[in-house]
């Protein structure tokens, strides 16, 4: 009776091992051991049948972090190179806007030279203006008949009307027609 209770005990527990065993590796086959604590994958990865499984799933993770961590590094340095390139067209922009100031700032000086030189010429008629109007009509005529009609048009528009008249009657009849045609624009 002692050999067949024995018996019973080491069949009970082999069976007993056998369903831990099935148990264990049924568990294994369906869950994934990289979610287990940390403590516990540490100690099925001890076991040599499971250390490959532990393995090869932490490897397939390790792959796609691996993978997304390239694409996201890839995407990042497209990003920098876009990014360099807006800053480079930038610069060139600034410097064009920079050469255009400059351009500007000179036109403009230019042009302020020539509103001077201008407003000087346009002084200096009116200074003439002024004598001729106090001269006599026909020697004001006599002086200005030998001038060019573009001079004498803007002498005249700086004149009284009455003095105008009398100066343009005694220049040469083709003279003062010419004058009178071009001051009324026709």
């Amino acid at each position: 009776m002692k050999k067949t209770s024995i018996i019973k005990n080491i069949v009970i527990g082999i069976i007993f091992v056998l369903i831990i065993v099935t148990a264990i590796l049924v568990f294994l086959k369906f869950f994934n051991l990289n979610k287990l604590h940390p403590s516990v994958k540490s100690t099925f990865s001890r076991v040599p049948f499971l250390k490959n499984n532990i393995t090869s799933q932490q490897l397939s993770e390790t792959e796609k972090n691996q993978k997304v961590f390239e694409e996201e590094k890839k995407r990042m340095e497209h990003e920098w190179i876009e990014i360099n390139k807006q800053k480079q067209d930038l610069r060139t922009m600034e410097s064009e806007l920079v050469k255009k100031q400059t351009e500007l700032e000179a036109l403009e000086k230019q042009l302020e030279v020539e509103k001077e030189k201008l407003e000087t010429q346009l002084n200096n008629i009116k200074e003439l203006a002024q004598y001729y109007e106090l001269m006599e009509a026909r020697n004001a005529a006599d002086i200005l008949e030998n001038m060019e009609d573009e001079f004498l048009i803007q002498l005249f528009r700086n004149m009284k009307k009455e003095v105008v008249s009398d100066i343009l009657s005694n220049l040469d009849s083709k003279k003062a027609a010419s004058i009178t045609r071009r001051m009324s624009g026709i």
